[in-house]
């Protein structure tokens, strides 16, 4: 008993003693020290720095509704105004932090005198505005006497920072510096991130927990600690009923709450849309960097004339991306491939020798496939000394050097690398490597699964995955609604929208008849059913293409060759006109990749964009007149200063009337046209309008559609693409090789492979009641006059029912 009296004593003597040094010498050493620190530290920040503190400020991507599709970063920061922070979080700050916040000037002594007796036992000294000043200004310090002499600076920063902001403003830009791990800097980015909503939205025990994690997010961190976390939050919850901003019956229901976690883990290759946000980041890094050929000068540029930084400057990208349209999009396009298409692929590559390439393809073409493919990969880069193994820095921080006797890649600190070592190998090495099974983790449709298999079997399997694109759009303003352009951009990075090109096949077939008919062509003109020569160059036989059904004979419309995909017809009129003017329309239309000006550019053999043949569609439903595809309107600094406004390209490409009757021809695709010679009225998109069997799940569309499929050479791309009054959409499918493919036409026709993407989505848009958009059919433009489209409506009629239509032509 004799011995705790003595320690008490001892303790009392203890914290008097701390106090006469803090009273009598405190005041003198500190004022000695703040004097020098004011007198000469290049360490404390200007009044500029002060009133303009330095923060890396994330670029938000926006979808057309305000919402967030994404952010470009190296921090995941978006600041939000105070009149836009829950008033939970701001009392539970205050309540935990800083309770005297709203009376001190950026000190709290008392604060400071019970740290200095009780030494930091019954809580810290450091306010509000201090933990301020050491985010904004200064990094840690961990030796003693450092540590000291920061916490003189920090005392001078906060008062000056109290004297140049509000209590209010303080609060903010806390709130909007702090870290809470996990890809949350911020508390905007923190909401979002911990619970999928706003900053205005938190509740008051999500505030608790966000402000809990305060004093050490990676201790209080919900993911790895929820326990630990709970507790601290409970800590926060009572404090706020000390303060009097909870009573006891409030805290008594919400401290038994869970965490209630809605975690969103933030990555580039994750989340909406992250095709076209990478697409986008190219867009943007070239807006930023044009320059003005007259006077060298940015086009656009910061008030001192440097380049925006799309990482660090906190700017604002509208988009046009319709946030409920996209998820349609991905939705469908999962939807096909996953429970449906890519089984039957797998099926049929099963029964091919050189699995999964063609029989066709000759063993020294699938080798070069191979190598090409191995050369391109992280794995080749990486043992060849051209990609950091560990850091994926490039080959400019990587030397070859000895190191433990072996000759080894190193990627060099001094270079700023990250100090990795590992072995340099020869050509027979590498390709051991690529034969050796790794332990590894891949895509599948049902999750990403962790497997042994060699880098050369991960290569084949990758290759039998089939890819798609879709882009939907509104042909009145350019606007794009949907931008999908692969099937995981984690494991599949290759934009099928914008950066493939592919065989466009049948799809291109629309422009011809549409040169046609701008010529005067009648839709319900009836031309004989047989085939086409085109002669060729001196030792090649004439060209004569076949109908993919190899039927022929008997006489049939223009209209009915179209919706049919009739090679016959189209090569007849490719050699009616031309492939000069064929190419001619298409550009106008936006088509800007290569084209040879041959006759088999009537059959779509060339290689062309899914944004090109979506732009070049939607002319048909915009009286003719082309609109370059718009993903984003503008742009806005940190301040909501515009910088950029996009202006539309336009061009006009067609007049209004050939523009209606292709549409009409176009809507025998999707509705069917009646032969007379065969009494079936047949389509090749037909089974968009069928509402029975497996059909019926992306079918059974009883709105106006014109459309068109697309089947290339060998059944190695499929196209659809579909036209409504305001809206039009493209979809292509194929593997990523064009020697991977279906065997068979009906499993590797358009009609099947991306037909269905579109029904799914198209089902999905029209069910949504949020979604403005036309049932209608299309309105036929003023001045045009009547046009008949019903090629047969007259009973027993078989010829052209245009009594000024042209004859059919004579054949040699």
């Amino acid at each position: 008993m004799a011995s705790k009296t003595k320690k008490k004593r001892k303790g009392i003597a203890g914290r008097w003693y701390a106090l006469w040094w803090l009273v009598v010498l405190g005041p003198v050493i500190g004022l000695l020290v703040m004097l020098l620190l004011a007198a000469g530290s290049k360490d404390l920040p200007s009044t500029t720095e002060l009133q303009n503190p330095r923060s890396d400020l994330a670029t938000a991507v926006l979808f057309s509704d305000g919402s967030i599709m994404g952010q470009y970063y190296r921090e995941n920061r978006i600041p939000v105004d105070f009149s836009h922070i829950s008033p939970h979080v701001v009392r539970a700050l205050v309540a935990t932090e800083d309770e005297r916040f709203m009376a001190h000037s950026g000190i709290d002594v008392r604060g400071t005198a019970r740290a200095a007796v009780f030494l930091g036992k019954r809580g810290g000294a450091s306010t509000i505005t201090q933990q301020l000043a050491k985010m904004l200004f200064h990094d840690a310090r961990r030796d003693f006497f450092g540590r000291v002499f920061q916490k003189f600076q920090e005392w001078i920063i906060s008062a000056r920072l109290e004297r140049e902001y509000t209590k209010e403003e303080i609060i903010a830009m806390y709130l909007n510096r702090f870290d809470w791990i996990n890809q949350a800097v911020g508390i905007n980015s923190a909401a979002r991130v911990y619970f999928n909503t706003t900053t205005d939205s938190l509740r008051i025990e999500q505030a608790a927990m966000l402000v809990g994690m305060c004093k050490n997010p990676a201790l209080f961190n919900p993911l790895r600690r929820p326990d630990t976390t709970l507790t601290r939050r409970m800590v926060v919850l009572n404090q706020m009923v000390k303060k009097g901003y909870l009573d006891r019956q409030q805290y008594d229901s919400l401290k038994v709450l869970p965490l209630g976690l809605d975690f969103q883990r933030i990555d580039h290759t994750e989340g909406p849309a992250p095709y076209l946000r990478e697409t986008l980041r190219g867009e943007l890094q070239r807006l930023f960097s044009e320059k003005d050929p007259e006077t060298g000068k940015l086009r656009i540029a910061k008030t001192d004339g440097s380049a925006y930084d799309i990482y660090t400057d906190g700017l604002k990208v509208y988009t046009t991306i319709d946030r409920r349209m996209q998820r349609y999009a991905e939705w469908a396009m999962r939807e096909h491939l996953s429970t449906e298409l890519q089984e039957q692929f797998f099926k049929d590559l099963a029964k091919k020798k050189k699995n999964p390439f063609d029989f066709r393809v000759s063993d020294k073409e699938v080798e070069g496939i191979m190598n090409t493919a191995r050369k391109r990969s992280d794995r080749y880069k990486t043992l060849t000394g051209r990609l950091c193994p560990n850091c994926q820095r490039p080959a400019a921080y990587i030397v070859k050097e000895k190191h433990e006797g072996r000759n080894m890649f190193h990627c060099d600190p001094d270079k700023g690398g990250c100090d990795t070592w590992w072995p340099v190998l020869n050509e027979k090495g590498i390709e051991k490597q690529f034969d050796t099974p790794t332990p590894m983790t891949v895509f599948t449709w049902h999750g990403e699964v962790d497997t042994l298999m060699s880098p050369n079997d991960s290569i084949r399997y990758y290759k039998s995955f089939l890819q798609s694109g879709l882009l939907s759009m509104d042909p009145h303003t350019g606007f794009v609604k949907a931008w999908v352009g692969g099937i995981d951009y984690k494991h599949f990075q290759f934009d099928h929208v914008a950066q493939a090109r592919r065989q466009v096949g049948s799809t291109f077939k629309p422009i011809v008849y549409a040169t046609a008919i701008r010529e005067g062509m009648k839709p319900c003109m009836e031309l004989p059913n047989q085939k086409t020569c085109f002669d060729m160059p001196a030792g090649q036989p004439d060209w004569c293409p076949q109908n993919s059904d190899n039927e022929y004979g008997g006489m049939v419309t223009v209209k009915y060759a179209l919706a049919n995909s009739m090679n016959t017809i189209t090569a007849w009129l490719m050699k009616q006109y031309g492939p000069q003017s064929v190419i001619s329309l298409a550009r106008h239309m936006g088509v800007k990749s290569p084209m040879d000006p041959v006759p088999s550019l009537c059959l779509g053999v060339a290689d062309l964009t899914l944004e090109e043949m979506v732009g070049a569609f939607s002319t048909f439903a915009n009286d003719g007149v082309y609109i370059k595809p718009v993903v984003f309107t503008r742009i806005e600094d940190k301040n909501g200063n515009a910088l950029f406004d996009m202006t539309p390209v336009t061009e006009e490409a067609l007049d209004p009337r050939t523009s209606y009757i292709m549409l009409e021809m176009l809507k025998g695709v999707v509705d069917g046209a009646y032969n007379p010679s065969t009494g079936k009225t047949v389509g090749t998109g037909m089974r968009l309008r069928m509402g029975w069997g497996n059909r019926a799940k992306y079918g059974n569309i009883k709105y106006p559609t014109a459309g068109k499929t697309g089947t290339t050479q060998n059944n190695s791309d499929g196209w659809f693409i579909g036209i409504t009054p305001d809206l039009v959409t493209g979809v292509w499918t194929g593997a990523e090789d064009r020697s991977v493919r279906f065997s068979r036409t009906d499993q590797g026709q358009g009609a099947n492979m991306a037909l269905p993407i579109y029904g799914y989505f198209m089902n999905k848009v029209y069910a949504d009641s949020t979604i403005t958009i036309s049932t209608g059919d299309f309105v036929k433009p003023d001045g045009i006059g009547d046009l008949d489209m019903d090629c047969f409506k007259r009973k027993g009629s078989s010829t052209n029912i245009y009594e000024e239509s042209q004859e059919a032509p004579s054949w040699e």
